[in-house]
């Protein structure tokens, strides 16, 4: 019981039980690309595999219709203000730059909450990848087996479990990415996700593209994640109620 309680969360996966992400398939097209956001997971959302995970996982699927190949250059996110958001390859960065981003809108007046989750990624959830299963409940029933633990032995378990389920967390987050910048060839369909600090109300998802002497955009509204993150205004500076997405 104690080494449960010593093991860190933050790195800890969900179970296999946790319910599969909501399928948005939201589209939208700009020759030569078609961008469509296939779900978004988010704070101990559906689809979340990773425990209390601050950040934002846009699942996309990106399809080369041109004749050329085409190279994926960026993508920036647009929160409620239309400030641009860029996506992250480290998910402890991520998580701090969340943290960053949640003190900056409390100071701003808006209220945020980590765990608010708009109408569009609840209603008919629909699982389309499995899960990863846990890995600290193993660990801990091995050394809750054992009646007694020298305090020096307990430390080092503590510490391989936490560097146990880090390196997971950092495996899955690395195999589900999309890697920026990408080149499709022609034809060419790629899918993958974009992680992006938490972002309240985001109001569209931009991909950039280029292809040696043009270049282009592909913008997609994502007018179902209105309420991502409870934004709501608090008048002079004072406490109100959080409305329910």
């Amino acid at each position: 019981m104690t080494l449960s309680a010593c093991v860190a969360t933050k790195y800890q996966m969900t179970g296999k039980d946790a319910p599969g992400p909501t399928l948005l398939e939201l589209t939208a097209s700009n020759p030569p690309l078609d961008l469509a956001l296939r779900t978004t997971i988010v704070y101990n959302g559906p689809g979340s595999w990773k425990n209390d995970a601050l950040w934002d996982e846009y699942v996309v699927q990106i399809r080369n219709r041109g004749e050329n190949a085409v190279t994926l250059t960026g993508a920036v996110l647009a929160d409620f203000a239309g400030a641009g958001v860029l996506p992250g390859d480290d998910p402890w960065v991520l998580e701090t730059e969340s943290q960053t981003l949640e003190q900056r809108y409390e100071r701003a007046g808006v209220a945020f909450a980590r765990g608010s989750i708009p109408h569009g990624l609840i209603a008919g959830a629909s699982a389309v990848t499995a899960t990863s299963g846990g890995i600290v409940a193993g660990s801990v029933a091995t050394v809750a087996a054992a009646s007694v633990i020298a305090l020096p032995v307990y430390y080092v378990v503590v510490w391989r479990v936490n560097h146990t389920n880090k390196a997971a967390v950092n495996s899955e987050f690395t195999r589900r990415r999309l890697a920026l910048p990408v080149t499709l060839a022609a034809g060419e369909l790629r899918t993958g996700s974009l992680f992006f600090p938490m972002t309240p109300s985001p109001q569209s998802l931009t991909l950039r593209w280029s292809d040696g002497p043009a270049a282009g955009e592909v913008a997609l509204a994502l007018q179902p994640l209105q309420g991502l993150h409870e934004i709501a205004s608090v008048p002079n500076g004072a406490n109100e109620s959080r409305r329910t997405p």
